[in-house]
Order: C-alpha cells, then sequence, then structure tokens
C-alpha cells in the first residue's frame, strides 16, 4: 500500500509546486502535470486528473479549462441570436473572469481570454459610442 501512497503522495505536491506562482493554472500547465502524472507517477489519466482537482479543490487553484467554460456559457447568453457582445456586456465577463479566477489573473490579461473565446465561438462585438465603432474591442489585444 505505500507504494501506491508514495507516487499518489508526490504527484500530489507536484500539483502544489506549480499553483505556488500562480494559482490560476492555465491549460499549458495542466497538461503538463498531467502528462508529469501519467509517465512518471504511472497513474492513470483519470487518476492524475482526480487528484489534481483534488489538490486544486484544497488549495483555490483555478484551471482555466474550468474558466473558460463557463466564461463561454456567460458569453453565449450574451451575444443572443444575433452572435453580438455589447462593451457593457464584454467587461462584465471580464470582471466575472476576475472573480472565478479568484483574482488570479490582472484585467487586461481577462480582457484578452474573453476575446480570446469570442474569437474561437465566431461571436462579434456590437457597436458602441456616440459614432458606433468596434474600437473598444479592437483595442484588445489577444
Amino acid at each position: 500500500m505505500a507504494d501506491t501512497e508514495d507516487p499518489r503522495r508526490r504527484f500530489a505536491d507536484l500539483v502544489k509546486l506549480n499553483g505556488l506562482t500562480s494559482k490560476f493554472i492555465d491549460r499549458e500547465t495542466e497538461r503538463r502535470v498531467l502528462e508529469e502524472g501519467v509517465t512518471r507517477f504511472n497513474l492513470t489519466l483519470d487518476e492524475a486528473r482526480g487528484m489534481m482537482r483534488s489538490v486544486a479543490e484544497d488549495n483555490d487553484y483555478v484551471f482555466e479549462t474550468e474558466t473558460g467554460r463557463r466564461i463561454r456559457q456567460v458569453l453565449d447568453k450574451h451575444a443572443g441570436k444575433k452572435g453580438k457582445v455589447s462593451k457593457k456586456q464584454f467587461e462584465q465577463t471580464a470582471e466575472i473572469l476576475r472573480d472565478f479566477s479568484n483574482g488570479a489573473i490582472g484585467e487586461a490579461e481577462a480582457r484578452r481570454h474573453v476575446k480570446r473565446i469570442m474569437i474561437e465561438n465566431g461571436w462579434k462585438p456590437r457597436r458602441a459610442g456616440l459614432l458606433p465603432t468596434q474600437r473598444w474591442y479592437k483595442s484588445v489585444e489577444v
């Protein structure tokens, strides 16, 4: 039993180490840690994913994949049938993303992330301002 528990404990420690720099774990880091769990610690993918989620829950780590899924749902609701998101809805969604990440990502990164999700799903910005333009959207770098 000690033989099976030791690799699991070491893998849990690896997950904790990756969360020390930032509580927001991006897709690439998540994939790399899972890959190490499977190759170095001889865990199945489901075991590694389960342990990673468990450690994340205990330490308040947030995964980009999870927040991305939630933000997609919010943007889908905002976009509606026309597939357009207003500036106000965009800003609200970026703020929701920051809340989901427990403040682990900044405002600019949240805006980039929301724009990336909009591009991936084909949603367009709604024109805004006195002379309606999409400048507010174009100014967000991806």
